[in-house]
């Protein structure tokens, strides 16, 4: 008796080790097998978020010699004093006698002064939320903030002039400057406005946060796009250049479904907000949005797509694995 349990114990382990096997395959097949037989994307960015707009300390104010004392006046070394006490007749700096105010008590009143200045500058740099930086060294004084929008669209992959625009614009763009990410930036938002027939799915958030934050968080969301591919077949950013590669995955069984372009802009806080895109007005404004942004108001800008090859597929299955938070149009 005590044998048939055990045997009969056995065959229901192997049997559940079996089906978790053939779950486990199933679930390999629909979430990864995109990076198992290889597949394609691109990337095209740039910027900086150290140009921050610089504050520094101002430089003290001289006043004019000259002048006297009441009484007898003693020539002697001119010692010049940020802020120019009246006595007597007019303004001076020389040693004063009798009814003038002396160079101790001058020293004295500069010190007050100088470090009620400073207590009134250190109050106002917390009360904005900056740390304590800048100065008389010329480092920059963070005092803003900035906004990482995120703009994702998901098209039918039949937009393979999309895919050819965006390999040129990788070509051609200058992305080392604030003017050439701008035109990037116009002419990614115009390419996808050009082909609305092929929208299918979108999504679009953004965030506030301090310039650190800010970057911290735009490099995440790039880095997050960049590990849905295994082969970077074109790449531009503005510290290494144009690099392209051929790809060398082969999927002959597989139907292309989708194309992803994934839109990644960093601005300086204030700029237009965007809309909570839940069809395909929304992303026709928010890519109008995006498109009309500045070049003082860009911080960054990075594009990342997905198959960058013409001869590259996304399916269905994977588009849904892959991109579990779009919403159809």
């Amino acid at each position: 008796m005590a044998r048939i349990t055990s045997l009969m114990r056995g065959v229901l382990a192997g049997g559940l080790a079996l089906g978790l096997l053939l779950s486990g395959t199933g679930s390999f097949q629909s979430s990864d097998v995109a990076w198992a037989r290889g597949s394609s994307g691109g990337r095209i960015g740039g910027g900086s978020f150290r140009s921050a707009p610089r504050s520094y300390a101002p430089a003290p104010r001289y006043a004019p010699g000259g002048g006297y004392g009441g009484g007898y006046y003693s020539p002697g070394p001119v010692v010049p004093v940020p802020v120019p006490i009246p006595f007597g007749g007019g303004y001076g700096y020389g040693y004063g006698y009798g009814g003038g105010f002396g160079l101790s008590s001058i020293f004295v009143i500069v010190i007050v002064v100088g470090a009620g200045l400073f207590f009134l500058r250190f109050i106002r740099r917390n009360a904005a939320g900056v740390g304590d930086y800048g100065g008389y060294d010329g480092e920059p004084i963070d005092s803003g903030k900035i906004d990482v929008f995120r703009l994702q669209v998901a098209l039918l992959a039949t937009a393979k002039q999309l895919q050819r625009d965006l390999i040129r614009l990788a070509e051609q763009s200058d992305t080392s400057t604030p003017e050439g990410l701008t035109r990037l930036n116009q002419e990614v938002t115009l390419a996808l406005l050009r082909n609305p027939e092929y929208w299918v799915y979108a999504k679009s958030d953004a965030q506030e946060l301090p310039r650190l934050q800010a970057e911290s968080q735009f490099n995440r969301l790039a880095l997050a796009e960049r590990t849905k591919y295994t082969d970077e077949v074109v790449s531009k950013t503005g510290s290494t250049g144009l690099v392209q590669k051929k790809f060398d995955g082969e999927n002959p069984d597989e139907v292309a479904e989708y194309i992803v372009v994934t839109l990644l802009v960093a601005t300086e806080d204030g700029a237009p907000r965007l809309l909570n895109v839940r069809s395909s007005d929304d992303l026709r404004q928010a890519l109008t949005i995006l498109g009309s942004l500045s070049s003082e108001q860009i911080v960054a800008v990075e594009v990342v797509w997905s198959p960058a090859d013409e001869n590259d597929t996304l399916t269905s299955d994977e588009l849904l694995t892959q991109y579990t938070d779009l919403v159809r149009l």
